[in-house]
């Protein structure tokens, strides 16, 4: 297969029409919140009632339970229309080397946080909307497992196949490939917006390097990898060690 399109190998396109729909796991987060007001409750006071008092990692865990449900419609939805999960990336790459590149892309954008902070810093660009160390602080032994359970699986497992599997292939198709793997990223900046504006600046950076592991390797595997351990460094390590 050559390298110029991520186009599936039958040469069909993925629906573009579809991409918007990768959205709606963070609204769906917010109308879930929105209903828990409306009765009365506090959405947070749900979380503490479960072990959870970081309002962050709450919200993220919600975000979660949410992305999963769009996960699994979207990829039901396009399976059912007759693409199967290797074309859609779930498939071993063709060698070692892509998960080299995958640990070399988290030391990457690791890295990339110095100076997207410096930036935000000098022009008064919030990181967060809501002011907090980092992007979760899990302190308990309960909270640290969700950390772990949450931000080290489950989300790498939503928003792969979500941006990487589909959204990508589904530009590659139309664009040339560097221009879907900016594409795909501005999309994933955008999908955190509710997170804040430095970090719809960081991710639309981050995601660069899975959309070139996907476009390399024909893989969502080393994606999933670089994703993980990442989200060990920000959701674990970070808080533990700087929060």
């Amino acid at each position: 297969m050559t390298r110029e399109s991520l186009t599936v190998e039958q040469h069909r396109s993925l629906p573009l029409s579809w991409v918007p729909l990768v959205f709606a796991g963070p609204v769906l987060r917010s109308v879930v919140f929105w209903v828990v007001k409306l009765g009365g409750l506090d959405p947070y006071s749900v979380g503490r009632a479960v072990g959870i008092a970081d309002r962050s990692l709450w919200s993220v865990t919600v975000y979660a339970l949410c992305g999963i449900i769009v996960a699994v419609l979207l990829l039901r939805a396009l399976t059912h229309r007759g693409w199967t999960l290797r074309e859609l990336g779930w498939r071993a790459p063709e060698n070692a080397a892509a998960y080299g590149a995958a640990l070399a892309g988290v030391a990457g954008v690791i890295l990339l946080w110095l100076p997207v902070a410096a930036v935000a810093a000098i022009t008064g660009l919030p990181m967060f909307w809501e002011a907090r160390p980092s992007f979760v602080s899990p302190h308990t032994g309960v909270e640290l497992v969700v950390a772990a359970l949450v931000g080290v699986v489950v989300v790498p497992l939503v928003e792969e196949p979500l941006f990487r599997g589909y959204v990508l292939q589904a530009l590659a198709a139309r664009w040339q490939w560097q221009l879907a793997v900016l594409g795909q990223a501005v999309l994933f900046g955008l999908y955190h917006v509710f997170v804040g504006p430095g970090m719809m600046l960081y991710t639309f950076l981050w995601a660069i390097v899975p959309g070139l592991l996907a476009w390399r390797w024909r893989s969502l595997w080393p994606c999933l990898l670089f994703h993980a351990l990442n989200n060990v460094w920000a959701d674990l390590l970070v808080p533990v060690l700087f929060g």
